[in-house]
């Protein structure tokens, strides 16, 4: 028993102190950004850094916010700082500067100024897009159209780093719904024609032309956003299908960030996660990353493990709920059902682990 005991204590030193170093491809993808130029002089590389800076906390912070932080404003001009490497990329005749920040450095920054890092599995979602056009009247937009609104959204979800993509729209898409279904906002049909997708949200929404008050024509775009349990409303209008797409992404990414991350407001909760069904010591790290990863958690603890066990304290910013909506998402992970210990009071995540 002693024996076990050894190795428990040893494995557990072990994973708490290598676990921090295992790299977050995915993550480690938001914190480059990059940017065509005219040529590699210091003098453009100097203009644009502040530009791709400003992206990365976008993206990495979850929401658009935070370059008007006065915290962050001052930063601009300390770019340098923050800049991990920069190199440039040759693409037929364009030049495009690269550059990757540091994160544990825009992390301290970020907590200066009182946001999380959205470090988590980012949640796909699927946009079914039905539009009243003036010569072919209701109908669905493909994604294989050649047309500024499907370019912007493009570009726009890769910059915020959510993934929004469009059905494949074949035969089995026509007939699970259709362009009214859409328009007239059926979610039932939705849901059934989203069901085949690996996605983790549906944004069904529909795009029409308007008149503003000062009588201009502009385009108007409504949606209903579903992730998980939670759905909200997005409304936005703009003069063209590019502006129209890329603020689209811009507030559905803003609210869709609030259900992954906490509130910076200092309300904090203990939590306990356990896992079980481990094969190896491979996934008994990917465990504790896993944690680490969610931007609702500051601190992750590992206080137990014994065969295929594993137990973590864990810190989370705000409610348990936020990190139980966020795993949620995780394909690797099956939630068990949620208890409270009763000597502790605390709560208590259990998760199988798939894979």
């Amino acid at each position: 028993m002693r024996f076990v005991f050894l190795i428990s204590s040893a494995l557990i030193f072990w994973l708490g102190s290598f676990g921090n170093a295992l790299a977050n491809d995915s993550f480690a993808q938001l914190l480059q950004a990059e940017v065509e130029v005219n040529d590699q002089s210091r003098a453009q590389r100097q203009r644009e850094l502040p530009n791709l800076f400003q992206e990365v906390l976008v993206r990495v912070s979850g929401t658009t916010e935070v370059t008007s932080h006065s915290i962050v404003r001052n930063e601009l001009s300390s770019v340098n700082d923050y800049l991990l490497q920069f190199g440039y990329r040759r693409e037929g005749d364009s030049t495009y500067l690269q550059a990757i920040f540091a994160e544990q450095r825009i992390r301290q920054l970020l907590q200066r100024a009182g946001y999380p890092m959205w470090t988590g599995e980012r949640p796909q979602l699927l946009l079914w897009l039905a539009e009243n056009s003036p010569s072919r009247g209701i109908r669905l937009v493909s994604r294989s159209e050649d047309r500024e609104f499907l370019d912007a959204l493009h570009s726009e979800s890769q910059r915020r780093g959510m993934p929004i993509l469009m059905p494949l729209m074949d035969l089995e898409d026509q007939l699970a719904v259709g362009p009214r279904d859409v328009w007239g906002r059926f979610q039932r049909e939705v849901k059934r024609a989203t069901d085949r997708y690996p996605v983790a949200g549906v944004v069904s929404a529909r795009m029409f032309p308007i008149t503003g008050e000062d009588g201009a024509e502009l385009l108007q775009l409504e949606a209903i956003v579903v992730v998980g349990e939670r759905e909200f409303n997005a409304t936005v209008n703009a003069h063209s299908e590019a502006e129209l797409a890329r603020a689209l992404v811009n507030q559905v990414t803003d609210r869709v960030a609030k259900v992954f991350i906490g509130s910076s407001d200092g309300e904090q909760e203990i939590v306990r996660v356990r896992f079980s069904g481990f094969a190896d010591i491979a996934q008994l790290l990917a465990a504790e990353q896993l944690l680490q990863q969610q931007g609702q958690v500051d601190q992750v603890h590992l206080s137990r493990y014994q065969q295929g066990m594993l137990e973590f304290v864990v810190q989370v910013r705000g409610s348990s709920e936020l990190l139980v909506q966020a795993l949620a998402f995780e394909r690797r992970i099956e939630a068990l059902p949620m208890r409270r210990d009763h000597e502790s009071n605390e709560v208590v995540l259990e998760y199988r682990w798939l894979r």
